[in-house]
């Protein structure tokens, strides 16, 4: 097992340090958020619910294992009070991703045809994962492909086997790319 970043910080932060747990937010909310925001699709609720995520984490600091990276183990509480707050919302509809999640900077390229090219990609991603792919195979595809986390710490976060896990990751990409080449959009993911 790696060595977590957030091991020194954790065990101050466990004796009282105050301002080593503020670090540990700093660091790691950016991405809480961005990981909420996945799952619940506005910002507004987002930015509620990382900070509803780093009360629970403040609240349950002791009881962390140390069994994966703390990260990982923040995220888990994250996960769940989104998954708590989308079963509270009756109107709710996962929205997985926005445009602007999937391409994190803007393109460099001027071209106003390899923009429209980009634009054109990131809507039939975004249809394709939303239409084609059940809950669990779009939460192990935001988590492995968008989110970028290791195989081991996404199994770990949805409670599964690492086997599991890449078979889902494995699916996704599948029905995926069998979805986008039965709507006639795999073509734009050609070089």
């Amino acid at each position: 097992m790696t060595i977590d970043p957030d091991a020194e910080l954790l065990i101050q932060a466990r004796t009282g340090g105050v301002q080593a747990f503020a670090r540990l937010v700093q660091r790691l909310q950016p991405r809480v958020f961005r990981f909420i925001f996945r799952h619940v699709g506005g910002a507004e609720d987002a930015e509620d619910l990382t900070q509803e995520t780093f009360i629970e984490v403040f609240r349950k600091l002791d009881t962390f294992q140390g069994n994966s990276r703390f990260s990982t183990w923040v995220l888990g509480i994250a996960r769940n009070i989104s998954l708590n707050h989308m079963h509270r919302s009756p109107d709710f509809k996962v929205q997985t991703t926005t445009e602007e999640d999937l391409v994190e900077l803007p393109s460099p390229e001027p071209d106003p045809d390899a923009r429209l090219t980009m634009n054109l990609r990131i809507r039939a991603l975004r249809h394709g994962i939303d239409t084609f792919l059940t809950p669990e195979l779009r939460e192990a595809m935001v988590l492995v492909s968008l989110e970028g986390m290791s195989y081991q710490d996404a199994a770990v976060l949805c409670g599964i086997p690492v086997g599991t896990m890449k078979t889902r990751v494995f699916r996704a990409r599948k029905l995926l790319r069998d979805g986008l080449r039965a709507a006639g959009k795999l073509d734009l993911f050609s070089p």
